[in-house]
């Protein structure tokens, strides 16, 4: 019964995070199709070292930002996450920032395992019939 529970968190939690991989998708092209139109209508412009958006102060704002910055975050946590645990030359971010890489690196291992938690489970029900 606990197994049963812990098996359903899991795959709950999997899910979820499909779906923030879903909308950081969908906003990803959106960012491609209407960036200029976008940049004005939420008031955000791009950062120069590290491209990122800001967006300025309050609450608000800060969703917003973390809502346009989702591509760019899953497009930076393996690719800073490979050359840290590699050694390569990359100079070291802070430490908040490192953390968040580290989340969204488990959020996209979780929710590419999702599809494979479904066709293992298909897989099962066949044999089990």
């Amino acid at each position: 019964m606990v197994r049963r529970a812990i098996s359903k968190f899991f795959r709950g939690l999997c899910l979820i995070c499909l779906c923030i991989l879903g909308i950081a998708a969908i906003v990803a092209i959106l960012q491609l199709a209407t960036s200029s139109i976008l940049l004005k209508v939420t008031r955000c412009s791009p950062t120069e070292i590290l491209p990122m958006f800001t967006c300025g102060y309050g609450w608000v704002s800060r969703l917003i930002e973390i809502v346009l910055n989702l591509p760019l975050l899953f497009f930076y946590a393996p690719v800073i996450s490979y050359a840290r645990a590699f050694s390569l030359t990359v100079s070291p971010p802070s430490r908040e920032f490192m953390l968040l890489l580290y989340l969204f690196d488990v959020i996209l291992a979780l929710a590419l395992t999702y599809p494979l938690l479904i066709l293992f489970t298909r897989k099962n029900g066949r044999h089990s019939s």
